[in-house]
């Protein structure tokens, strides 16, 4: 069975908030912890009908039903949908035959068919048709039941069954996890019953889902959303100090891409050198890299690293600067201290200015720096925060009173500034661009693959990058999550961690290092460049 492991207080915290359908504290959680798995296919229509991009997707202005398809147009569509689907067919059960699927099998996949169909369809003027979006389509179907009021999802490459069965019950990956908690099986079963919660269809979620991971802020400018050209365009001057911020094109992307990885990981990026790998703009030949960077791992990753993945991506949201900290503090249902404390900061926090530059700088230094510009505008919520302290803090204050003084916050001063704070109350935020977010999470993911990747030929690593595989880490012989009597002094900082592992096979949750990775390959990358243009 998959690693997974989740703090019970988080995970009762993530089933309060999807009972009353709080989008705001679901999404916290997201992108601070990750959705619990056997979850998501209530969890993620919830946050995406809010997600940002959603709500005003980049190519909202031009994107009316392209109903003027001729019925040849469609057929030819059609047919390439239903190719794509047989390959998949084909690569998991070894035969592309319609007929040696079950009935639900069929079922499924003439749901997914069509839902693919219905998008092209409708962005087709500004996304034309390429096997990514079946591709999304059949990622999303591993975690979420296409089939309403099932929990059917299908199995995905990264397990097999006697029957080469296509298929899974979402529950039985974890069961474990499920048997460890009082009712959580009845419950779950309901919840596969009930559309109070969410009645969203897969294709609406599914068309939501694009939509977030197609994205492109300046995508509209060029009137050119094709996903079907994935060759590197060759890489032009972009401005290191607002893309992260403002984001930009798969183009730009990718040119950042590569410039970070020559930045902090120069052995691989001389190893990929000499190899050839990502050297030639124009190339199919490094396909994997769109894979990763434009539609979020679709068909090249694990499904159980995607997942986490996308569940920081649908979680992303960005602090309103016109709403205070007591408006958060209410949205998420007045949440404690402990539980702030345990979803830590923004991964992607960054120093402050004077953190930064140590104490030695002069202040009066006029020279300008665009890298310092960035990190004031990454902090800019800080003066903010501290005006909210002075008209919120009595108001709050109040309300907590009969609360611990003595339990302290989780996150540190030097990250202070990358939340909204009051007093020790903070409620972490995304500052960078979602699909910058990506392209440090893929850095990571680089980095942990490091060692094996120096030792493959050019055919072998563009093989192991186009088919990712999925790692978890042992920990050593010693029964886990036992605390000794002295660590259980204090009841407010005790954590009891829930796992799907069997008692003698522990491990630690792979993307977990990797995103927590990402967040320091960010900050070395910043500082870098900060250093370089003082």
């Amino acid at each position: 069975k998959p690693s997974f492991n989740y703090d019970l207080d988080l995970f009762l915290l993530t089933k309060q908030y999807l009972d009353t359908k709080n989008h705001h504290g679901l999404a916290l959680l997201a992108r601070q912890k990750g959705i619990p798995p056997f979850l998501r296919f209530k969890v993620w229509p919830i946050l995406l009908k809010y997600h940002p991009f959603v709500l005003n997707p980049s190519n909202s202005s031009n994107s009316s039903s392209s109903n003027s398809s001729s019925k040849n147009e469609l057929e030819e569509i059609r047919q390439k949908i239903k190719k794509d689907l047989r390959k998949y067919i084909q690569r998991l059960k070894y035969s592309s035959s319609i007929l040696n699927i079950s009935e639900v099998e069929h079922e499924m996949f003439n749901i997914l068919e069509s839902s693919v169909l219905k998008f092209t369809l409708k962005w087709g003027k500004i996304i034309k048709y390429d096997p990514s979006l079946t591709w999304i389509a059949l990622n999303l179907a591993e975690w979420f039941p296409p089939i309403p009021k099932s929990a059917w999802v299908l199995r995905g490459r990264d397990s097999s069954s006697p029957d080469n069965a296509l298929i899974i019950n979402i529950f039985d990956d974890y069961s474990n996890y499920i048997d460890n908690i009082s009712d959580l099986q009845t419950y779950l079963h309901e919840l596969v019953e009930d559309e109070r919660i969410s009645s969203m269809s897969f294709h609406d979620v599914y068309e939501r889902l694009v939509l977030v991971l197609l994205h492109s802020p300046e995508q509209k400018k060029k009137n050119s959303g094709s996903s079907k050209d994935h060759s590197f365009l060759p890489p032009k001057k972009i401005n290191k100090s607002v893309l992260p911020i403002n984001g930009g094109t798969i183009e730009e992307r990718v040119s950042f891409f590569i410039y970070c990885l020559r930045k902090l990981l120069p052995e691989l990026s001389q190893f990929f050198h000499e190899e050839q790998i990502l050297n030639k703009f124009g190339s199919s030949d490094d396909e994997w890299l769109i894979w990763w960077l434009k539609f979020g791992g679709a068909k090249v990753w694990s499904k159980y690293d995607r997942g986490r993945i996308w569940d920081l991506l649908l979680g992303w949201r960005l602090k309103n600067p016109k709403k205070n900290t007591l408006y958060y503090v209410e949205k998420l249902d007045n949440i404690d201290k402990k539980s702030l404390a345990k979803l830590g900061p923004d991964i992607f926090w960054s120093l402050s200015n004077d953190e930064s530059y140590g104490a030695s700088k002069p202040n009066n230094d006029m020279r300008r720096n665009s890298f310092k510009d960035l990190v004031e505008e990454l902090n800019n919520d800080l003066l903010l925060s501290k005006l909210d302290t002075k008209t919120d803090s009595s108001t709050l204050s109040s309300r907590r009173a009969s609360e611990a003084s003595s339990t302290t916050s989780a996150v540190s001063q030097s990250t202070a500034s990358s939340q909204t704070t009051i007093g020790d109350v903070a409620v972490p935020f995304s500052k960078l661009d979602a699909h910058i977010e990506l392209i440090f999470i893929s850095l990571a993911l680089l980095k942990s693959k490091e060692n094996l990747l120096v030792e493959l030929d050019q055919h072998e690593i563009r093989q192991l990058l186009s088919r990712l595989p999925s790692k978890s880490y042992k920990y050593k012989q010693k029964k886990q999550f036992v605390k000794s009597s002295s660590d259980k002094t204090n009841d407010n900082t005790y954590n009891i961690i829930i796992s799907n592992d069997s008692q003698h096979n522990h491990k630690v949750d792979f993307m977990d290092n990797i995103i927590n990775e990402a967040g320091e390959l960010w900050r070395k990358w910043l500082w870098s460049e900060m250093i370089e243009d003082s």
